[in-house]
């Protein structure tokens, strides 16, 4: 198990976890967001092969649309 914090809360999650499978844990569409790991935005394309590191700092900001 390895600790990372997601939108300033700390989890306990499986080590070699990958952005996709936390968003499939998270139950949260990939469409609907965009992942910044460490202050770095990840590419959708690269969700299924970035394994997170203990202590990564993960925020999921969701599109928003409207003015």
């Amino acid at each position: 198990m390895i600790e990372i914090h997601i939108n300033g809360e700390s989890q306990q999650l499986a080590a070699n976890i990958t952005l996709a499978e936390i968003l499939a844990l998270k139950h949260i569409t990939p469409q609907s967001v965009a992942v910044v790991v460490n202050h770095t935005i990840i590419p959708r394309s690269q969700w299924s092969q970035h394994q997170c590191q203990a202590d990564d700092q993960l925020e999921f900001f969701s599109a928003v649309s409207g003015g």
